[in-house]
């Protein structure tokens, strides 16, 4: 699984993971489009850029690096032979390098990095389904799992980033990898984009409890809609129904 063609790949195809519960949530019309459709935002590209500059920088050398915009035709033509995971521009290239600063030069932000293993994938099944999932770093005693995140505002305190994690399940994420991995800490290590603060942020007993029932609510959805011969008769005339 340490190998991206096989994790990504594969197990992509036949494992959920995370996001794919989000989808299932979000509705089983989200999900089945994200089977065909691949997310490529500015948002995902800033992610994965620092990642790699955080946590794997030997990789960074491998990596195209343009000048330019991403509407230059020399960007377009590297992407399509390339990958566009492996192409960035020289501004991205820059914003990624001083946010990996910012976390390399911040003490607490260090300390929680050392003595780990970084991209550590791992597998598992849960209610009969076989699940994915890819921690950004792992203590080496296998406790503690460590999320990189990138925010474009953390806010005051910490608020806007506690909003967030809220919107855009990040308890779900926290629960189910806890559970594949065997961990008994989840720590979100945060890094605001625009003035390089960064955050730590822990998650109480009531948030996971909360992704513990997000991945139940992923998984029956998933079981109600995509393990049936009548499938797509079911997605086709799924409705939401609300009073307003």
């Amino acid at each position: 699984m340490q190998d991206d063609s096989y994790y990504y790949g594969h197990l992509g195809k036949h494992a959920l993971s995370s996001s794919s519960l989000k989808k299932l949530i979000q509705s089983p019309k989200a999900y089945k489009a994200s089977l065909v459709q691949s997310e490529n935002s500015q948002a995902l590209r800033d992610g994965r850029l620092v990642h790699l500059c955080v946590l794997e920088p030997h990789k960074v050398k491998d990596l195209t690096i343009l000048e330019g915009t991403k509407a230059r035709k020399e960007f377009k033509e590297a992407s399509a032979e390339l990958g566009s995971e492996m192409v960035y521009t020289q501004s991205e290239m820059e914003s990624a390098f001083w946010i990996a600063e910012a976390v390399k030069t911040n003490n607490e932000a260090s300390f929680l990095l050392e003595n780990c293993k970084y991209e550590v994938a791992g597998a598992d099944m849960i209610d009969g389904l076989p699940f994915r999932a890819k921690a950004d770093a792992l203590s080496n005693d296998g406790t503690t799992i460590i999320d990189l995140k990138t925010t474009s505002s953390i806010g005051t305190d910490g608020e806007d980033f506690y909003w967030s994690a809220k919107k855009f399940m990040y308890a779900l994420q926290a629960a189910l990898y806890m559970h594949i991995f065997g961990a008994t800490e989840f720590i979100f290590l945060v890094i605001d984009k625009n003035t390089k603060d960064i955050g730590i942020f822990d998650c109480s007993s009531e948030f996971l409890d909360l992704g513990q029932n997000q991945v139940a609510q992923g998984i029956e959805v998933y079981k109600q809609y995509f393990t049936t011969p009548d499938s797509n008769n079911l997605i086709n005339n799924n409705v939401i129904r609300r009073t307003l």
